[in-house]
């Protein structure tokens, strides 16, 4: 009998997120998904998820539990909804966030450099 592989799905590529827009009509609910951009004061949106009313509801509570789960693990999540510009706050959290993550993204750019292993040719003595 011949064995059976599992079955691999593909997982979507992620696309980083810190800025969000949620609309809604009779029908169903849009989610925007975007970076905010400190270097231009701009948001680029990248991605949309449509949903209907069910969804969306069951959406927020799978997300209200993940939350929870990760301060029970983690510590508790600042809250930012009684500011009145959470994501300055966030980037003054973290001043050098920026420069940091223009590093982190040129040094995934750069090809590895050489491996330094140790030499395990036989010694002359």
């Amino acid at each position: 009998m011949p064995t059976q592989r599992p079955s691999r799905r593909k997982v979507p590529l992620a696309r980083y997120a810190n800025y969000f827009e949620v609309s809604h009509n009779a029908f169903e609910f849009l989610i925007d998904f975007g970076q905010f951009q400190p270097e231009a004061g701009a948001v680029q949106l990248h991605s949309r998820m449509a949903t209907g009313p069910t969804h969306a509801k069951l959406l927020a509570a799978v997300l209200h539990n993940a939350v929870a789960e990760f301060e029970g693990e983690h510590g508790v999540i600042a809250d930012l909804l009684e500011e009145d510009n959470p994501l300055e706050l966030i980037h003054a959290s973290l001043p050098d966030f920026e420069q940091r993550a223009a590093r982190a993204r040129d040094d995934a750019a750069s090809p590895p450099g050489p491996i330094d292993r140790p030499d395990s040719s036989p010694k002359k003595r």
